[in-house]
């Protein structure tokens, strides 16, 4: 071999291990902007959703939008043409939110049944598309809270969309990938829930005890026993209406033990305002008794305040002549903890005696998904005055009682 073709050979020797190096491309991944084209846009849904209007019908075969898995998060529109081109160019994240809707809009005024919309990986969130009733609207890059039929549970961003898998990017497991059929609960956690790392704990439809203007959502329910021998159940049947039962276990009390029914209905009057209305209805051996209220809440399912009046009544002597006012609230202190508080003003009087009275339930909450346990102190103080038969006198007294309470929620809890 001649000096000239030796140092050729060698040439290319050297050459041929850097080759594959050059050839490599950075790591991508294909953004799915709608389920309803999944990652390939092929000429039929270009026609059909009218996208990319700078390429003829005739020279489109098909494009993808990939995002480099690096650093810069590159997000790149691939087209390939007719005539065996390739064509690459750099998008913007609103590109991505601009196809999505129009894919969206399009699908309404067809009339199809469009699959729960999702904005593209790496976009910014758009406007959002109609989502069917119970459902939770797809946004990526927004924050979810999300339960698995296996019983795990984690927080983490929506990262892709596809009809058969949700990705997502979590603190502490990485990208987790999680086929729709095992979706148990997926709930979108607002700007300040995803801020601090967690989702409402329960939605705020009673306090210890009494109930608040927020209700229980259709086919959600919980049961509640309240220091042992008093055992409650309540059931979402609307959005706005729900029903529950309440009993005492108490075997001295034989067939005196209380059986009563809790409805209750209650409508957003605004974002953060509701207004409602129910009742507690007791029966206990062959006699009947209760109490009917309206009420109204401020607030979310984590800080809320609630003021209620109510009427007592009786199989005997009808509605009571003054109401009871309830006052109370909760606010959140962190992930699992709340602090309580319910009070109740009753006032009385007749023509021979008057009676004023304050009590109530104060303490605390420590909530998991799907139970939870209280301890608080319940209270009660009346002053009486009484005037009858030429005798004119006055007393009170003060009583204090450990409460506690245990809650199982069943159902939909999102």
């Amino acid at each position: 071999m001649s000096k000239p073709l030796r140092s050729l050979c060698c040439a290319v020797a050297l050459a041929l291990p850097a080759i594959p190096a050059l050839a490599q491309t950075p790591p991508e991944k294909t953004i799915v902007v709608s389920p309803a084209v999944g990652e390939v846009i092929d000429a039929a849904e270009k026609a059909r959703f009218g996208l990319f209007p700078n390429y003829a019908a005739d020279d489109f075969v098909e494009a993808r939008f990939v995002r480099a898995l690096t650093a810069d998060s590159t997000i790149t529109l691939r087209t390939r043409l007719r005539d065996g081109r390739q064509v690459n160019r750099t998008c913007l994240p609103v590109e991505l939110v601009a196809v999505h809707d129009i894919i969206q809009r399009r699908l309404q005024e067809l009339g199809d049944a469009a699959p729960v919309a999702a904005a593209p990986a790496g976009a910014l969130p758009g406007p959002a598309a109609p989502v069917a009733p119970g459902t939770t609207p797809e946004v990526i890059g927004r924050s979810y809270s999300v339960e698995l039929t296996s019983g795990n549970r984690f927080i983490g961003v929506l990262r892709g969309s596809t009809p058969q898998e949700l990705e997502f990017e979590t603190k502490d497991l990485g990208s987790v990938r999680v086929q729709r059929s095992n979706l148990k609960e997926f709930a979108l956690l607002t700007t300040e829930q995803a801020r601090r790392g967690f989702d409402d704990v329960g939605n705020g439809n009673r306090l210890f005890f009494g109930p608040t203007a927020r209700n229980l959502r259709r086919g959600e329910g919980y049961v509640q026993n309240i220091d042992v021998f008093l055992l409650s159940a309540n059931y979402g049947i609307s959005d706005n209406f729900s029903m529950g039962v309440i009993a005492t276990f108490i075997p001295e009390a034989g067939s005196d033990n209380l059986f009563g029914l809790t409805p209750k209905a209650s409508f957003p009057v605004a974002d953060k305002v509701r207004l409602g209305a129910g009742a507690l209805v007791l029966f206990s051996g062959g006699s009947t008794a209760g109490v009917v209220y309206a009420n109204g809440t401020l607030g979310s399912a984590d800080n809320n305040l609630t003021a209620g009046l109510g009427y007592g009544f009786s199989g005997f002597g009808g509605f009571a002549r003054t109401p009871v006012v309830m006052l109370g609230g909760a606010t959140r202190l962190g992930r699992r903890i709340s602090l309580l508080d319910e009070t109740y003003l009753l006032h009385y009087s007749d023509t021979y005696q008057s009676s004023t009275g304050v009590g109530g339930i104060a303490g605390v909450r420590v909530a998991g998904p799907r139970i939870s346990g209280s301890l608080g102190l319940m209270y009660t103080y009346e002053s009486n005055s009484d005037t009858y038969y030429g005798y004119n006198g006055s007393n009170s007294y003060s009583e204090a009682y450990p409460y506690a309470e245990v809650t199982f929620r069943f159902g939909r809890v999102k």
